[in-house]
């Protein structure tokens, strides 16, 4: 069906068609007008179906006749954002990959042998703490030499009572 519009209220979307198959005016609702188009105005012409609800007449499936769909800006921004960002991504990848940042070429920051190691020290025999002169010496022999029995408690610190007490 085809009419025109004669009455619209915009900030409230909605308005009214008139149509020469048709009795009275139509109502017509901003939702049922086919999307991608500008917003109707008065004098628009239109083409419709008629809905029967609640005893009145309104409009739906309205679009506007001789009217352009209105240029989607939208995508084309879609397109390029994306765009942009998988750019971002790859040269981000790039210079990360390429750069000293993430490689361990270098020999580490700090010494993480433990200090006993350089102390030199060597296994002779001792086995009790009452052999270790240093809380330094009984760690280097719980550690490097065979049959020690410096660690009565198992908790991996030798001598507690006598070098190691913390």
């Amino acid at each position: 069906m085809k009419g025109k519009i004669i009455k619209w209220v915009d900030d409230r979307g909605f308005g009214f068609i008139q149509s020469h198959n048709a009795a009275g005016e139509i109502f017509a609702h901003i939702s049922q007008f086919k999307k991608g188009y500008r917003r109707p105005k008065v004098g628009d012409e239109v083409e419709f179906q008629l809905e029967y609800k609640d005893d009145k007449t309104n409009a739906k499936l309205i679009s506007l006749v001789g009217v352009q769909p209105s240029k989607s800006r939208s995508s084309f921004v879609t397109k390029i954002l994306v765009l942009a960002v998988i750019t971002i991504g790859i040269l981000g990848y790039q210079f990360f990959s390429e750069s000293n940042v993430f490689k361990n070429d270098s020999a580490p920051l700090f010494d993480t042998t433990p200090a006993y190691e350089n102390m030199g020290f060597s296994c002779d025999g001792k086995t009790y703490c009452s052999e270790m002169k240093s809380c330094d010496e009984a760690k280097f022999y719980i550690a490097n030499c065979p049959n020690t029995k410096m660690d009565g408690n198992g908790d991996g610190v030798p001598c507690e009572s006598q070098h190691c007490n913390f």
